[in-house]
C-alpha cells in the first residue's frame, strides 16, 4: 500500500484542490484543502510533524483528491466535504459553524446582512459562502453605505440616523410604497462579480486621499478594494438554489472509461465517487449501463443529473427516470467541465501507477534472472505444502507472470501417496502431477521454479524434473524460525539478498503469497474434515453411514483395504459398502 502512495504522490497536479486522506477500511480521516495539491499532500509524508499529524501518517493508506479552478473554491469545497465525513482528524469547522453568507432578504423593506445559517430559497436570495469573513463584512458595510436598504431587525416608531445619513427610506416613517427594484438589481449584479464601477470610484478616492498625503486614508480604500475583490471572486462549488444535482465527468480512451461524480446536495458539493472500467464497443452504452447500475439506488438519486453529449441522453432519462441536462453555460457548465477534468485525471493517474509498477516488476525480474544467471522468469511458478504432524497434507501452487500475480492460474493438491509429514515425497508427488500434467496437455513450462523451503525442496523437484527428462531453473528462498525470507539456495550455493532491495522484496513477496495460499487451503481442508470429504457424494450413504464407517477404520487408507464383507460389518448395505470401495479406489483429484 505504501508503494501505491509513493506512486500516487508522484503524480499529484500543481493545482489548488481538497484532499481526502483514508485509512485501512476505506473511511475518510482528514480533509485538507490546498492551494498547490503536489506541495500539501507530499509534506504529510517527508519531514518531522508533531504528535498529532504523525498518528494521523501511520493510519493513512490511501488518498483522494479533488481538483479546484481556485483557492477560494478549495476553502469551500473542504467545509462541504468536512460537514458531509465528519472525519476524525479535523477539528475546526466540525461544530455548527460555517463560512458566512451575503443575504438579501426577501421582506417589503429588504435587509443585505452577513449570516451563517441560510434558510430558504424563498426567504432571500444567497451569496457566498464566503471564507474571509473580514471581507464579506466589509462589503456587506459598503453595500449598505451605497444603497438605502432597511438597516434594523425591527422596524422602530421614528426614524433614526440612516435616515439622515441618507443611507435608508425609513420605513417606519416613510408610510408610502417604496420601490427597491433598481437597489436591489445594482447589489446582485455587484455580488455576482460585476464591480468594476464601485472599485473605480474607490480607486479614484484612494489616488485623492493619497495626493493630500491622506495615507491612512487611502490604506482604508485599498483594503476595501482588496475586501470586494475577494469577496466577490467566483467560485462554483455552492449553487444557492439549495438543489441536489450531480454533475457526472466522462473521459474515454479507445478501452478504458473514467467516471467521476461530483455529488451536489442541497446547493453544496458535499461528496465525489469515481470509478475507472474497461469496455468493449460502445462507450456511450457502456456509460449508460454503468450509470443505470449506480442509479437504480433510491437513496442516491438527485433531483437533477448533468452530463455531456457522451451518451443518447433521452434513452438515459428513460432508463434511469431523472432530469437529466447537458449544460451549455455558466456555473452548471462550469462544475461539468471540473467533473470531466478530474475523470480524466484519475484515469490518467491509473495508467501511469500501472505502466510504474509493471515497468518497476519487469525490472525486477530481470534482475532476479541476472542475478541466477538464466533467461529472465517471465513465467515463475512456486510451491509449499502444509499439513498437521502429517494429517491432512496439502500442497499449492502460485503463478507470478511478468512479475505480477496471476491467480487464475494457483491450482491446490490433495497428497494422495505420501504418508506422514514428508516434505520431501511430498514435493516429489506435487511435482510429478504438475509437469506430467503439462506435457500431456502440450502447454508451456515456466522460466523458473520457486519451492518455499531450502536444498531439500530444491532437490525433490529436481529429481522429479530429471524423471521427466525437463529442464527448468530450480532455486529454494530459505527463511528463518520466524518464517521470513532470508537467502537463496540454488545449485547447491548460498546467495545473500540485501533486504532493501527490489529482489527480495519480491521474493519475500512469491513467499508469502504461496504460504498464505497453502494454509488457506488446508485449513479449509481440515475445516471440512478431508475425511468426511472424500466420503462425499457416495450413492446411498449419508452422514450416519459416513461416521460409522470412520469410527471403525478411521483413515481413508484403512477403508481402501478393507472388504465389502469388512465394511457391511458396521451397519452398511453391501451395495453401499461397493459403492463406498468404488468411489475411493477411483480417486477425485483436486489440482487442476
Amino acid at each position: 500500500m505504501q508503494n501505491n502512495i509513493n506512486e500516487k504522490l508522484k503524480l499529484l497536479p500543481d493545482l489548488p484542490g481538497c484532499y481526502l486522506m483514508k485509512d485501512k477500511s476505506n473511511k475518510i480521516i482528514y480533509v485538507g484543502k490546498a492551494k498547490n495539491l503536489k506541495n500539501r499532500v507530499r509534506s504529510y509524508f517527508h519531514g518531522a510533524h508533531n504528535a498529532k499529524t504523525t498518528k494521523l501518517v501511520s493510519e493513512i493508506v490511501n488518498f483522494e483528491y479533488i481538483v479546484t479552478k481556485n483557492e477560494l473554491e478549495s476553502f469551500v469545497l473542504e467545509i462541504n466535504l468536512i460537514k458531509q465525513h465528519d472525519p476524525k482528524y479535523n477539528i475546526m469547522l466540525t461544530d455548527d459553524k460555517t463560512y458566512p453568507y451575503i443575504a438579501l432578504t426577501n421582506e417589503t423593506h429588504p435587509r443585505l446582512i452577513v449570516t451563517r445559517n441560510p434558510r430558504k430559497k424563498k426567504e432571500a436570495k444567497y451569496f457566498g459562502p464566503y471564507p474571509n469573513v473580514k471581507a464579506a463584512r466589509k462589503t456587506v458595510d459598503l453595500l449598505n453605505s451605497l444603497y438605502n436598504f432597511r438597516k434594523c431587525y425591527t422596524i422602530p416608531k421614528k426614524e433614526c440616523l440612516y435616515y439622515h445619513m441618507h443611507s435608508c427610506y425609513a420605513p417606519c416613517i416613510n408610510k408610502e410604497r417604496i420601490d427597491y427594484t433598481s437597489d436591489k438589481e445594482a447589489v446582485v449584479n455587484f455580488l455576482n462579480g460585476n464591480t468594476s464601477n464601485v472599485i473605480k470610484v474607490l480607486e479614484e478616492k484612494m489616488l485623492q486621499a493619497s495626493q493630500k498625503l491622506e495615507f491612512e486614508k487611502a490604506v482604508e480604500y485599498r483594503d476595501l478594494i482588496n475586501d470586494i475583490k475577494r469577496t466577490t471572486e467566483k467560485q462554483n462549488i455552492t449553487i444557492n438554489d439549495f438543489t441536489s444535482r450531480d454533475f457526472i465527468g466522462t473521459y474515454i480512451t479507445e478501452d478504458e472509461i473514467a467516471i467521476h461524480i461530483l455529488i451536489m446536495r442541497n446547493g453544496s458539493i458535499v461528496q465525489n465517487e469515481q470509478t475507472n472500467f474497461s469496455y468493449v464497443g460502445n462507450a456511450s452504452e457502456a456509460i449508460s449501463s454503468y450509470l443505470a447500475m449506480y442509479y437504480s439506488n433510491e437513496d442516491i438519486r438527485p433531483k437533477e443529473i448533468f452530463i455531456s453529449e457522451v451518451v443518447d441522453v433521452l434513452q438515459l432519462q428513460e432508463a434511469i427516470s431523472l432530469n437529466i441536462l447537458i449544460p451549455q453555460k455558466g456555473q452548471k457548465k462550469e462544475l461539468l467541465t471540473m467533473a470531466n477534468e478530474n475523470a480524466k485525471k484519475d484515469l490518467e493517474n491509473k495508467f501511469h501507477i500501472y505502466k510504474n509498477q509493471v515497468l518497476k516488476k519487469m525490472e525486477t525480474i530481470e534482475k532476479l534472472g541476472e542475478l541466477l544467471g538464466i533467461d529472465t522468469p517471465y513465467h515463475i511458478e512456486a510451491f509449499d505444502n502444509s499439513n498437521l504432524f502429517g494429517e491432512y497434507p496439502v500442497s499449492a501452487m502460485v503463478v507470478y507472470k511478468n512479475g505480477k500475480p496471476s491467480p487464475s492460474d494457483y491450482r491446490k493438491y490433495h497428497v494422495k501417496t505420501v504418508e506422514g509429514a514428508n516434505d520431501f515425497a511430498t514435493m516429489k508427488e506435487v511435482i510429478y502431477r504438475r509437469y506430467l500434467r503439462l506435457m500431456l496437455e502440450d502447454k508451456n513450462m515456466p522460466d523458473l521454479i520457486i519451492m518455499d523451503g531450502g536444498e531439500i525442496q530444491v532437490h525433490a523437484c529436481l529429481e522429479t524434473l530429471n524423471s521427466l527428462n525437463l529442464n527448468i531453473p530450480v532455486m529454494g528462498i530459505q527463511k528463518d524460525e520466524h518464517h521470513i525470507a532470508r537467502l537463496i539456495y540454488y545449485e547447491d550455493d548460498i546467495i545473500e539478498v540485501n533486504k532493501n532491495s527490489d529482489i527480495y522484496l519480491f521474493l519475500a513477496n512469491v513467499s508469502q503469497t504461496v504460504h498464505d495460499f497453502a494454509i488457506r487451503f488446508f485449513r479449509s481442508t481440515k475445516s471440512k474434515g478431508l475425511f468426511s470429504s472424500r466420503l462425499d457424494g457416495i450413492s446411498g450413504l449419508g452422514p450416519k453411514g459416513k461416521e460409522k464407517i470412520l469410527k471403525e477404520f478411521i483413515t481413508i487408507d484403512n477403508i481402501k483395504k478393507a472388504s465389502v464383507e469388512d465394511i457391511t460389518k458396521v451397519g452398511i448395505s453391501k451395495t453401499v459398502a461397493e459403492n463406498v470401495l468404488k468411489h475411493l479406489n477411483e480417486g477425485n483429484e483436486i489440482d487442476d
